[in-house]
């Protein structure tokens, strides 16, 4: 699986702008890979409505109506975009709903038909997404739903493309090579930092997601060579969780 960052395949400082380059840079390490590979992807600017009220899993929180179709059309034409860029990167993207797999079909059959999917050559592409729940709309974040899927899918890795190179140590520029699941639980984050809080809450995706068999890697999206490594299972520059 690969988890295709927001603030990588985006520009978080403007609005709407994709980044081509890099997201294709990424189709294509993907496509000479060779890999069978399930990619989510984050919204980044194509954010346009912001649900408020936490959910029961980190990147899930529950969202008013209003918005709601707002939000879904700006993803889904991000989705469009980045299925766009892996077609050209020789990739049969077969984009689709998490609702749609997780919700509709359940975890089994939603396993079985992603594998089918994989086998007949596809690279299904979801993202986050608006998922009807008993208190109305619940966002569901790309992390979230990687995490959903890695339970059904269980695959063997789960490369995140982030926009840094992975977990660093703490008041230093220094990657921490390795974490487990255990040591992630013990981590704080200063409840001012939001950029050490959004860090955490992924870690704590990748911890439950490494709990279920599959390793982790933190890597960052720039880094085609890097990400390469990760997805094929070689060492890398980043973090693994395992």
């Amino acid at each position: 699986m690969a988890k295709l960052g927001g603030a990588v395949i985006t520009d978080l400082s403007k609005p709407f702008t994709y980044r081509a380059d890099v997201a294709s840079a990424l189709s294509e390490e993907i496509s000479s890979s060779d890999e069978r590979v399930v990619v989510v992807h984050g919204r980044g600017s194509f954010a346009k409505a912001a649900p408020a009220q936490p959910a029961s899993l980190p990147g899930q929180v529950e969202s008013p109506a209003g918005g709601t179709a707002q939000a879904r059309a700006s993803v889904y034409e991000l989705n469009r975009l980045v299925c766009k860029t892996m077609t050209e990167a020789k990739l049969s993207p077969y984009p689709f709903s998490p609702f749609d797999a997780l919700a509709r079909a359940g975890p089994s059959s939603a396993g079985q038909w992603l594998r089918g999917l994989l086998k007949e050559g596809f690279t299904p592409v979801t993202f986050c997404d608006f998922v009807l729940s008993p208190h109305g709309m619940r966002f569901m974040d790309a992390d979230a739903m990687t995490y959903e899927i890695a339970k059904t899918l269980k695959p063997d890795r789960c490369v995140f493309a982030l926009d840094v190179d992975g977990v660093y140590e703490d008041n230093s520029r220094v990657i921490l090579p390795e974490l487990s699941p255990s040591k992630i639980r013990k981590m704080k984050a200063p409840a001012e930092d939001q950029a050490a809080r959004a860090i955490r809450a992924k870690l704590e995706i990748a911890g439950r997601i490494a709990s279920t068999g599959p390793s982790v890697s933190f890597v960052s999206g720039y880094r085609r060579n890097e990400f390469s490594k990760a997805l094929r299972g070689l060492d890398f520059y980043g973090t693994a969780i395992r």
